[in-house]
């Protein structure tokens, strides 16, 4: 008997399944399409047919970039604590402000250079090391490059400076004991700010 419509099977007949299924009864059961001649799919568990779009829209995994299921065999799949559980096609998963991917030649693209170690989690965004120092980080006041976390800073005159960059404006002398004078929001030391007041 179809497992369909119940009624005896008597000429043509369709094997899918593990089961036989007259030719007409044998459809999606999303769409109603005919699939004695296309591919088709099974749920495990499950014994319904499904078209191959229907199959994946109802049971594939979404790509968290495009909102399309993914039908490639290959995938990324994360569950990092920042972004939660997600799922993108390979080609989707880039760097949220260049757009660089983190996935080249099946790999994750690591550069030995500072600026590009993998990726990094800002606000639910994956960002590849190079955009998030660029962005996120405070810069230097004096060479502008970014001052990460593990470097010696000096914080004044409303910003942060690179150890080495936090010298006098006038005579570019490192400052004793970090002491200094300010002027037109600028360091100076001691003898080069004694010699300006004075002229």
């Amino acid at each position: 008997t179809c497992p369909a419509c119940s009624r005896s099977i008597v000429g043509r007949v369709v094997g899918a399944m593990g089961m036989k299924w007259h030719p007409d009864c044998f459809r999606c059961t999303i769409c109603n399409e005919l699939l004695e001649f296309q591919s088709r799919y099974s749920e495990d568990g499950i014994k319904r047919p499904y078209c191959h779009l229907d199959y994946h829209e109802t049971f594939a995994p979404r790509c968290y970039h495009c909102k399309t299921a993914i039908v490639e065999e290959r995938f990324i799949s994360l569950d990092d604590p920042a972004l939660g559980r997600r799922t993108y096609h390979e080609q989707h998963f880039f760097c949220a402000e260049c757009g660089d991917p983190f996935l080249r030649d099946g790999t994750f693209s690591y550069d030995d250079d500072d600026d590009n170690v993998g990726f990094t989690v800002y606000k639910g965004h994956p960002y590849c090391e190079a955009c998030h120092v660029r962005l996120r980080l405070p810069k230097c006041k004096r060479c502008k490059r970014p001052i990460r976390d593990h470097m010696e800073a000096v914080e004044a005159l409303g910003g942060k400076w690179c150890w080495e960059c936090f010298r006098c404006t006038n005579c570019d002398q490192p400052f004793e004991e970090l002491s200094y004078f300010e002027r037109e929001k600028k360091p100076f030391c001691e003898n080069c700010f004694s010699i300006m007041i004075r002229n």
